[in-house]
């Protein structure tokens, strides 16, 4: 029997799986065609789906599972319950304008070192790229956790692989900053967890010391790794975002954006990144005509409707 999660009412699960935070999710159908998204938490595959009544867990239907993805929602830390968040955010009159289509985007909790080499990964790179790349590492050097998929590795797995090894996983120039990245970890040198507990500039700093990091890949861990919702990833389509709704058009730096943005939505400003980068990649192509998705995706969708009794499939 599936479980529900009456407090992730809110939470839009396609848009925010599908808005660049996490990359080993997959969407299927079951028999009846209704839609679901397998994937892996704490080293344990869940399977999830949405509908017009709520959020479910499939499988598997226990307490622990529950558990485990009512953390990852982000519904159990944070500054508060999404609707609060977002309530702050439409105060803001170009997020105001933003939200009617981009609402439900929660920030996930995720494990911080596996959040550290995937944006290590990320560097340069695009989405099915960055994806093939994570799987062929877990599959490679994880855990095996049934249903053909792997844990993520451990700091000490990767940090003993052999060149070979990560050459294997597609990761091209970025496989001597992920060797380097674990060393740190398993060295002690780096204590991710401990970052959470620091002001969000003094764990960006570190981060920042890390081989392979810059400006983007320490602050997506800061968010999407440790909780620190004050952080504010800058990329090519948030840049574009802030620039246009809230510049004119005029051309700011990444480290401008940044300040403008903590300024301006403190605590909450992952939550407002989220939203910007969401919209961006569906409405803001280059020249900076709003003529539809520019990557049509699950995300613009509604949750899957369906009738009948509790999903099992």
């Amino acid at each position: 029997m599936a479980i529900h999660l009456p407090e992730a009412e809110g939470v839009h699960l396609a848009r925010t799986l599908e808005s660049g935070q996490a990359f080993r999710w997959r969407w299927e159908r079951g028999a009846s065609g209704r839609g679901a998204v397998v994937g892996v938490i704490g080293g344990r595959v869940l399977r999830i789906l949405q509908d017009e009544r709520g959020l479910w867990l499939i499988s598997p239907p226990t307490d622990a599972a529950r558990r485990r993805l009512r953390t990852y929602l982000g519904l159990l830390a944070g500054p508060g319950r999404l609707s609060d968040v977002e309530a702050a955010l439409a105060r803001d009159p170009a997020l105001s304008r933003v939200l009617p289509h981009t609402r439900g985007i929660a920030v996930l909790a995720q494990d911080p070192w596996e959040v550290l080499i995937s944006f290590i990964i990320s560097a340069n790179n695009n989405i099915p790229k960055i994806r093939q790349s994570i799987e062929q590492l877990a599959r490679s050097l994880g855990e095996p956790i049934g249903k053909g998929r792997h844990a993520f590795p451990t700091p000490e797995r990767l940090a003993a692989a052999p060149a070979r090894t990560l050459a294997a996983c597609l990761l091209g120039y970025r496989a001597p900053y992920v060797r380097a990245a674990a060393r740190l970890v398993v060295d002690g040198r780096l204590d991710l967890r401990a970052l959470r507990r620091r002001p969000v500039d003094e764990a960006r700093e570190t981060l920042l010391s890390v081989p392979g990091v810059g400006d983007k890949v320490a602050d997506c861990t800061l968010l999407f790794g440790l909780g620190q919702t004050a952080a504010f990833p800058v990329d090519v389509w948030v840049k574009r975002a802030v620039e246009r709704l809230y510049f004119r058009g005029r051309a700011r730096t990444a480290g401008q954006i940044r300040a403008f943005a903590q300024a301006r939505f403190g605590p909450i400003s992952g939550y407002a990144q989220q939203h910007l980068f969401a919209y961006a990649r569906a409405y803001l192509g280059p020249r900076g005509a709003r003529s539809g998705p520019v990557r049509p995706g699950l995300w613009m969708t509604e949750p899957p409707r369906r009738a009948g009794p509790t999903p099992t499939d």
